[in-house]
């Protein structure tokens, strides 16, 4: 009888040890996956002025090539108002974002720019105002950015002219649907990118060919990357892998998907023109 009570005793020590260990081994695991999570940065991506078809494809492509470099994953957005909302309170992370929205959010978002993306090595663009038919002097614009900012482009574009206020604007997602719109007769203006009408020039020569340029605005930024300043020391790493893709082929690759071939830093004197704006 002794014998079977050692037994029942070395049994539930046994039991009670294994509970334990089961219950360390738990906290133990929770403890990595929150470090992990806590560790982990998100870049947050939203530009009207770049065309992307599959945002799943974007992100599954850039966390593949991120996920290899740290800690890292993409989130982009298809609605501006979702992605402010949403990065508003964010303190770790990293923002990609056209240089006219960065201007705007940049004081109540307590961000600082640090690279610039590049086309053909250039980091900078024109807005420019097109049409198929010249004599056209107003009527609906097609433009892929806010009403206010469409306004403000067009009376710095056309020396704040009477018939602007004639306009009506119609807004559409990106750059390329503003000309896709006069194209297929929705405008009989649109106000988009150079770099629209070049990719224009690629996807449709013939609507391109049609294209005629009423007015061209000042050069401006192409998109900015740029992170929350109590964030700036901790996401310099993040930073230099972004400013060096464009010397890795799957890098490479994956800013083509973004319409860009590279990125550059912005010097001082473009950050305050940037942040003056």
């Amino acid at each position: 009888m002794t014998n079977f009570f050692c037994h029942i005793r070395k049994c539930l020590n046994t039991y009670r040890l294994s509970i334990v260990l089961l219950f360390c081994v738990v906290v133990l695991a929770l403890t990595f996956a929150a470090s992990a999570q806590v560790g982990k940065t998100t870049i947050y991506f939203y530009s009207s002025e770049t065309s992307i078809n599959n945002f799943k494809s974007l992100k599954m492509e850039f966390d593949r090539y991120l996920s290899k470099l740290g800690p890292y994953e993409l989130q982009p957005f298809s609605e501006r108002e979702a992605f402010e909302q949403y990065v508003k309170d964010k303190k770790q992370c990293i923002l990609l974002l056209s240089s006219w929205h960065y201007s705007k959010i940049n004081k109540e978002y307590a961000l600082t720019a640090t690279l610039a993306g590049t086309r053909n090595g250039q980091k900078y663009q024109k807005r420019v105002l097109v049409t198929k038919d010249e004599s056209v002097k107003t009527g609906r614009v097609a433009s892929a950015s806010s009403i206010e900012h469409t306004s403000s482009y067009l009376r710095a574009m056309l020396k704040g002219k009477a018939i602007i206020d004639e306009m009506q604007v119609l807004t559409v997602p990106k750059d390329i649907d503003a000309l896709m719109s006069v194209g297929f007769g929705m405008s009989k203006l649109a106000l988009t990118s150079g770099n629209a009408l070049d990719e224009l020039k690629k996807i449709n020569p013939t609507l391109h060919q049609k294209m005629k340029i009423l007015a061209e605005g000042a050069e401006s930024l192409s998109l900015i990357v740029a992170v929350p300043k109590s964030f700036r020391k901790e996401a310099a790493k993040i930073v230099a892998i972004f400013q060096n893709m464009a010397a890795d082929p799957d890098g490479k690759e994956k800013l083509m998907m973004l319409g860009l071939d590279g990125w550059q830093p912005l010097d001082p004197s473009e950050k305050l023109k940037l942040e003056a704006q």
